[in-house]
């Protein structure tokens, strides 16, 4: 007889009923089992009484701010289910402050169903995986939920666009991740004036080099950047 995995638990914090009956029924219609909640109260009481696979929360909120929510939930509820951001709010500081509350993952409203269907099975089968949300490369950790690049005794605490830049090399190495979809991962593809991605390279290369002894990024000269731990301390 076959074994069938059991449905992916989910629970979908969202104040607006119509669009959590819509997203509830594609889920639904794809083997994905989705609970409600409809405000902050309700959601800390689901997820006291059951244990999810992943929590999709809105920001606004109509009694907390879901940022809030989930920094509380993350850091004082000792919640361990990944968190993705689903909301109308698109900023990068709106992005950054998700990352710093404790989420895994972003998407900004209006969106495709399945692409959030997609999100959940890959966040979801990454914790299965690895036996919770951590990447590793030879001797580094990075532990996503605790924020924490480590090397044996040795960590450095990631957030906001340190975390998904490191994020995203650490997921692609020994590959290497071109400029243009880190740009992408960050800024929906429109970045700020300037060169902000380099900047920020540069200031992640200078806090893994204080931390480690190492800026573990290496330059891929005409595609963008990769994870190594044998970089050498030259201009990112």
């Amino acid at each position: 007889m076959k074994l069938c995995a059991p449905p992916l638990r989910l629970l979908l914090v969202e104040d607006d009923v119509d669009v959590a009956a819509g997203i509830g029924d594609y889920l639904g219609s794809h083997g994905v089992a989705v609970d409600f909640a409809y405000n902050a109260a309700q959601a800390r009481a689901r997820l006291q009484a059951q244990p999810f696979d992943l929590a999709v929360l809105d920001v606004n909120l109509p009694d907390q701010n879901g940022m809030a929510l989930c920094r509380s939930l993350k850091r004082e509820g000792g919640m361990r289910a990944p968190v993705l951001f689903l909301t109308a709010r698109g900023s990068l500081d709106d992005k950054l402050a998700a990352f710093a509350a404790g989420a895994v993952d972003y998407m900004v409203k209006p969106f495709a169903p399945a692409e959030l269907l997609a999100r959940a099975r890959a966040i979801t089968a990454h914790v299965a995986h690895a036996g919770g949300l951590q990447l590793r490369v030879g001797a580094y950790v990075l532990d996503i939920q605790r924020h924490l690049l480590q090397r044996d005794d040795e960590s450095l605490p990631l957030h906001g666009t340190g975390l998904v830049l490191m994020r995203e090399l650490m997921e692609a190495s020994p590959g290497a991740v071109s400029r243009q979809l880190l740009c992408e991962r960050l800024w929906q593809g429109e970045p700020p004036d300037s060169d902000p991605l380099r900047m920020h390279v540069y200031q992640l290369r200078r806090h893994c080099l204080r931390a480690f002894g190492v800026p573990l990024i290496a330059n891929v000269r005409g595609v963008g950047y990769r994870f190594s731990a044998e970089a050498t301390d030259a201009p990112a």
